[in-house]
């Protein structure tokens, strides 16, 4: 700056007013071009900070999926063979067929035993409630991050609303005293949850509670065309998230 100012002094003195301001126009464009390149490097600063944060969002989200990823899984696993097993069981109940006891036990508390789902959507509902997910400039992204919260939510709706469904059938056994004549409470005690305590004959099927339990294992035998498909669509969704994430990752 005091070269600058020698420089314009100098120019004074000499009565060289036109070379001076020349000199003035040019010392401000200097200034403006200085001013324009912090304001440009101050942005992009900011800018990788907005992104940086947006992908440990991603990152952690792609987690979460990744996790979800072997729930389903393991849910789809378990509701296939559960609906297989309750036709069977249907189908050998209707035929007076009781030679596995294991087997009718089996389908019938599959239906009535609580499934645990371990979801995560916390990563994603902290990325909208940050305000960074409009700083995503990826429709596919953001379109796939929005369908698979949606499918994670109707699997969660339908898995409660047979779960509420159930509750209320197993309390509707045990007041008609079915599970009390089924598991034969008044002949053992049973410790364990898995052993075989059931004995489901012919007089069982002429009781009240027959009939809601052929209700538990027809709607057993349906999750398979019910259930099912939510889990398979929520599988491929949950890879192409994953994979999308990973290529915006890689991009930036």
């Amino acid at each position: 700056m005091k070269i600058f100012n020698k420089k314009r002094k100098k120019l004074v003195y000499q009565n060289q007013f036109k070379e001076y301001l020349i000199y003035a126009i040019g010392e401000i464009f200097l200034v403006v071009i200085g001013i324009l390149i912090a304001l440009k490097v101050n942005n992009y600063n900011e800018t990788q900070i907005l992104n940086n944060v947006t992908n440990d969002y991603l990152i952690k989200i792609r987690f979460n999926v990744l996790e979800d990823l072997k729930e389903t899984e393991r849910l789809l696993k378990f509701r296939n063979e559960n609906s297989d097993l309750c036709n069977e069981v249907s189908a050998m109940l209707i035929a007076n067929d009781f030679s596995d006891q294991m087997k009718i036990q089996e389908a019938i508390i599959n239906m009535i035993v609580e499934v645990e789902l371990n979801y995560s959507r916390s990563a994603f509902e902290s990325l909208k409630n940050s305000g960074h997910l409009s700083y995503i400039e990826n429709s596919t992204l953001e379109t796939l991050l929005f369908d698979y919260y949606i499918n994670t939510d109707q699997i969660l709706m339908r898995e409660i609303d047979q779960k509420n469904w159930a509750n209320e059938l197993e309390v509707e056994l045990d007041r008609n005293g079915f599970i009390y004549d089924w598991t034969q409470l008044d002949k053992k005690v049973i410790t364990d949850l898995f052993a075989l305590y059931g004995n489901y004959n012919k007089n069982l099927k002429s009781h009240p509670g027959h009939k809601i339990v052929m209700r538990l294992l027809f709607r057993g035998g349906t999750n398979k065309s019910i259930m099912s498909p939510l889990y398979i669509k929520h599988i491929e969704l949950a890879k192409k998230l994953v994979e999308e994430i990973e290529l915006y990752l890689k991009d930036q």
